[in-house]
């Protein structure tokens, strides 16, 4: 096992032996998982509990939902184990809560159907690649993260989430410098809110802003925040972004996880087919002097496409990268070495920011 990962087992196998009642915080898509999970594994589920304002007494998986407060007031020794997904501070609060009045778990269940997950075997599999990339990442709060967020996703233990995470806009201007005549690209520009993030970082000071969507919803959001905004220079184009120009299906019903992607544990998503194209064919001759990528599980094929672009400009600068890295658990070795591959000079940073279970794991690379 690795110096780093100090857990030697998984939430699963702990479930399996611990001889306590097992229930759930939280209903739907994120709760079906977390029992389709238990029910592979042996392990029986007791109670089913939800935020308050959401419980009126319907059932799932033959259980009466239940309240939160009645959850906190719980006398019985029992494990909770996080069932939903949140960046909310006042969710993320009634997490935290919870672990203080009962052991509190959030179980790591892919994001993607067929997808491996971190198991002790898994890092064994990955040893060679996952050293490689925690021995080059750029600093010492990177490593704690690459390191806390392998830990979680064997563990599910909140305080491995709590204490690697920051907050993104601190890690952006920390990080990064903006000037007055960049270059954006936004692939997965979702309604313009990292377009709004880019404009804040750079004093609404750019020189061309290229922001592209697949999700027919998503898109008229983008269109219509460029359009309320009076925004000049923007290019928003509805595509997806690929290694290479083609036809792609994307699943989803709008919202932020459309992907190319077969989800894990959706009953009902729709389907269309949408073009996809290349950061490389988009750009052109243009040189990109900030790139952001967050498409859905992806971010492999669309670095991919953007290779010819990984390149200095006239000063010798390298295109600013944020990358998300968490949709597939090999993202967090894959993407830095082949972002290493693509072009070597890069210093790549990880850091973890408000999320639970672990999501919002992004790359940071100059």
């Amino acid at each position: 096992m690795l110096p780093f990962v100090k857990e030697e087992n998984t939430l699963w196998d702990y479930l399996k032996t611990v001889g306590k009642p097992v229930v759930l915080y939280g209903t739907g898509d994120g709760a079906d998982k977390v029992i389709a999970r238990l029910e592979k594994n042996g392990t029986a589920v007791s109670g089913i509990f939800a935020s308050d304002e959401f419980v009126r007494g319907q059932q799932f998986h033959g259980f009466t939902v239940r309240k939160y407060s009645e959850l906190l007031a719980l006398r019985e020794n029992v494990i909770v184990l996080i069932a939903f997904a949140s960046e909310l501070p006042e969710v993320l609060d009634r997490f935290y809560k919870l672990a203080e009045v009962h052991e509190t778990y959030a179980p790591h269940v892919p994001v993607f159907s067929g997808d491996q997950t971190v198991t002790p075997e898994w890092i064994h599999k990955y040893e060679a690649e996952l050293q490689t990339v925690y021995d080059r990442l750029a600093d010492v709060a990177s490593r704690e993260t690459f390191a806390a967020v392998l830990n979680y996703k064997l563990s599910g233990k909140l305080s491995y989430l709590q204490e690697c995470t920051t907050k993104r806009d601190d890690d952006l201007k920390e990080l990064f410098s903006f000037g007055e005549e960049e270059t954006y690209v936004d692939a997965g520009a979702y309604d313009g809110d990292t377009v709004k993030e880019f404009l804040n970082l750079s004093g609404h000071r750019y020189k061309k802003i290229v922001a592209l969507e697949p999700d027919p919803k998503n898109f008229r959001k983008l269109t219509e925040f460029i359009r309320q905004n009076g925004l000049n220079a923007v290019s928003s184009l509805q595509a997806g972004v690929w290694s290479e120009c083609g036809l792609l299906e994307l699943n989803g019903n709008g919202g932020r996880q459309s992907t190319f992607r077969k989800p894990s544990g959706h009953k009902k998503i729709k389907t269309q087919q949408v073009d996809v194209v290349s950061v490389d064919s988009v750009l052109g001759n243009d040189h990109a002097d900030y790139m952001k990528f967050d498409v859905e599980g992806v971010e492999k094929e669309a670095l991919t496409g953007a290779a010819q672009h990984l390149v200095p400009d006239c000063n010798g600068v390298l295109p600013k990268l944020l990358i998300a890295a968490y949709h597939h658990d090999e993202d967090i070795f894959a993407l830095p070495l082949l972002l290493w591959e693509l072009q070597p000079d890069y210093k790549i940073y990880l850091r973890k920011h408000p999320y639970v279970p672990a999501w919002e794991i992004n790359i940071f690379a100059k």
